[in-house]
């Protein structure tokens, strides 16, 4: 069984390394922030509404669910929480993988994206969120005994995918 987790601030690469990663693996994505937005949960609908991250339970709920029958999979975007890291333990997670790009670089991806709610004001509250929220998960995992393996995120899709089949 091979499940490969991917972390990464907001706009660093992680859903289009995981995508190449699984096709490369010939295993599952599995991203929570496309299973949030395919849910017909009304409760998931409404706080995708807000800019609040959807509850632990039901994130990891979503999650196993999905990972049911399914032996070898690329994760991404969980765990994003001290709960969900704690969740994550039980998921036989064989990688963690960071992919690590700067603030700045940050800002200017979003904002490449065009999305209507990528405003400079809502960029710096997710990634504020996101950096304080990963000092809590790194703890539980490195508490665990999970090493995370940490690729620089700058450069072209190709280049960046090269150095996560490096640290494999």
């Amino acid at each position: 069984m091979r499940r490969i987790i991917l972390l990464g601030a907001p706009g660093s690469g992680k859903s289009t390394q995981g995508q190449k990663l699984a096709e490369f693996l010939g295993c599952a994505w599995i991203s929570t922030g496309e299973l949030f937005r395919k849910s017909e949960d009304p409760q998931v609908k409404e706080q995708l509404k807000t800019e609040k991250l959807i509850d632990d339970e039901t994130t990891f709920a979503l999650l196993a669910n999905e990972l049911s029958g399914v032996r070898d999979a690329i994760i991404d975007g969980f765990p994003r929480t001290k709960r969900q890291a704690e969740m994550a333990l039980s998921l036989d997670v064989s990688e963690v993988i960071e992919i690590d790009i700067s603030d700045e670089e940050v800002y200017s991806r979003l904002a490449l994206r065009g999305r209507e709610q990528d405003t400079p004001e809502v960029i710096a509250r997710r990634l504020a969120d996101y950096r304080a929220m990963r000092q809590e998960v790194d703890g539980v995992l490195v508490a665990a005994g999970v090493e995370i393996k940490k690729v620089d995120g700058l450069g072209t899709v190709d280049e960046v995918f090269n150095r996560v089949k490096e640290v494999l």
